[in-house]
């Protein structure tokens, strides 16, 4: 039986589509569904239910997906032992982290990272959406909730910031407000139906209370590059404006929810020297830009 069948199997039956499945293999949509096919005839069985809102488990299929993940999960670990074998400082890492904190701080710091490890890689998965470590779509991750899976190993390394931002066109056009009860009369930027959640999106729906949302976006960096345009005030954090020219804070009195960041590895993967080095980089990132106030003693992995 062809490995390969099995794996477009997973993706199929974890996303409910061949077409999301073909994103997340880095396929196409015909290869998968001629995988399944194949599978199917290999097995026997029908494993899914085919309709225009994707696909559907058959009982079979239910039964096929518990040996299946197991598989996946042993092809996991045989990818992780290949991949870090050895101790030696030469390699690659995958980071996952939020699209903010990945563009606006590890990003730009990469070039030292380099002249400290010369022989390692490092890709980086900027994102808003969370990659699974438990299935191997990165080693490390940046996380601004804590994960509770059982392989994962966390560790709270700093505090992300939020405030109030409007640009100075925007500010020189609207006036800036002065207090709460001035926000009803100003434009706002806020976030999209996905993120509409989060307790600095619930906090600045509060303030604004009947104020106008111009422009909603689950993506960090079109809410700021729509305040720095003067489209409106938006929630941002801080870091990400803390080297913006157009961009001010206002109504600093008043606290915006903030966020603790975590970093994320796999059980399996923590005490691997390679990764163990990006670790302990993105750890002593956070503490030099003031995200965290220092280095917890010990060995916190």
């Amino acid at each position: 039986m062809d490995w390969d069948d099995i794996r477009y199997f997973l993706a199929a039956a974890r996303t409910g589509s061949l077409a999301a499945a073909s994103r997340q293999l880095g396929s196409h949509q015909p290869t998968v569904g001629r995988r399944i096919d194949s599978l199917e005839k290999q097995l026997g069985v029908r494993l899914f239910q085919r309709h225009a809102q994707g696909l559907t488990l058959t009982e079979e299929g239910q039964h096929i997906l518990q040996a299946a993940e197991a598989m996946g999960d042993a092809a996991t670990m045989l990818q992780r032992v290949g991949r870090f074998e050895g101790t030696e400082l030469h390699g690659s890492v995958r980071i996952a982290a939020p699209s903010g904190l990945a563009v606006h701080l590890i990003a730009p710091n990469l070039p030292h990272f380099r002249e400290r490890f010369p022989e390692l890689n490092i890709t980086l998965q900027p994102s808003a959406s969370s990659a699974d470590l438990t299935h191997g779509e990165a080693d490390v991750a940046v996380r601004l909730f804590r994960p509770t899976a059982e392989e994962l190993v966390v560790r709270r390394v700093g505090t992300m910031g939020f405030g109030l931002y409007g640009s100075s066109v925007y500010l020189q056009r609207y006036g800036i407000p002065q207090n709460v009860a001035a926000l009803p009369q100003h434009l706002f930027i806020g976030y999209g139906e996905q993120l509409r959640h989060l307790e600095e999106s619930g906090w600045l729906e509060a303030l604004a209370d009947d104020a106008r949302f111009v422009l909603r976006s689950d993506d960090t960096h079109t809410r700021l590059a729509a305040a720095e345009a003067a489209l409106g005030l938006a929630v941002l954090p801080h870091i990400l404006v803390q080297h913006s020219a157009q961009l001010q804070r206002v109504l600093d009195g008043e606290a915006v929810p903030s966020k603790p960041i975590w970093l994320v590895v796999h059980r399996d993967l923590r005490h691997l020297v390679r990764v163990r080095v990006v670790l302990d980089w993105l750890a002593e990132l956070f503490v030099e830009y003031g995200l965290a106030e220092n280095m917890p003693q010990g060995d916190p992995w």
